[in-house]
């Protein structure tokens, strides 16, 4: 019989990460799917705010999963798991980038040549609340995607996920007035009115739940299953 999205689930989504790294840290690799789920959002939104594809965000944050597996012994404290997925999945995306030769990731964008979105954004009149929601979400992150590299980075993990100016800063590797510049850039380029939209109207962004959600931990457990691998033993 085929698997669900409901059948997938485990017990270990409800434990704590505080719960589940120990388990994990002993060989226990069905209850690394608990760490997968409770991350994959904002893996994602920090893979798609620098790859800006769907399909390559997906494969950065299964890479980045299976990375993060493989140095989990380096880890210091459940408290730190956040932010060190995070850190490891915007490495994982840059270098993914770079091998594509797009371009280069966080250098600081010239200002006045940034396209205008001003007469770019407007609510869509769309009689049925969900409808509006919906185009306005895609409207959204239409306009994210085109910030610039710097900015979008920022402006993801600040307004989207709401992460601190300090951990920002850290996932990314910058100063914290970089963090702060780049942010304040960004809410001018996207406009006020936008974001007012996207919070007062509970719009949510690159959402990523449901079979997306199920595919990337579903591959990610097959990997380390057919490696038979364990976490790293912390060498220090």
């Amino acid at each position: 019989m085929p698997s669900t999205a409901a059948s997938v689930q485990t017990s270990f989504a409800h434990l704590s990460d505080e719960d589940i790294l120990p388990r994990v840290l002993d060989g226990d690799i069905d209850a690394y799917e608990g760490i997968m789920r409770h991350h994959n959002q904002r893996l994602f939104r920090v893979a798609r705010s620098i790859v800006t594809d769907d399909a390559e965000a997906m494969d950065v944050v299964q890479e980045s999963f299976i990375q993060a597996y493989q140095k989990l012994g380096e880890l210091r404290e459940a408290g730190a798991l956040p932010t060190w997925l995070a850190r490891i999945t915007r490495n994982a995306a840059l270098m993914r980038l770079r091998k594509s030769r797009r371009m280069q990731y966080m250098d600081e964008p010239d200002f006045e040549n940034v396209m205008n979105l001003s007469t770019a954004v407007k609510r869509p009149e769309q009689p049925d609340a969900k409808l509006a929601n919906t185009e306005l979400r895609r409207l959204l992150e239409s306009c994210i995607d085109e910030l610039p590299d710097a900015f979008r980075a920022v402006f993801m993990l600040r307004a989207i996920e709401h992460c601190s100016i300090v951990d920002t800063a850290e996932i990314l590797e910058i100063k914290e007035a970089t963090v702060k510049t780049r942010f304040h850039r960004a809410r001018l380029l996207l406009q006020k009115r936008l974001l007012e939209y996207s919070e007062a109207d509970g719009v949510s962004v690159h959402e990523f739940a449901g079979h997306r959600c199920d595919r990337i931990v579903q591959n990610v457990l097959q990997e380390l299953r057919a490696t038979k691998g364990r976490p790293a033993p912390d060498k220090g």
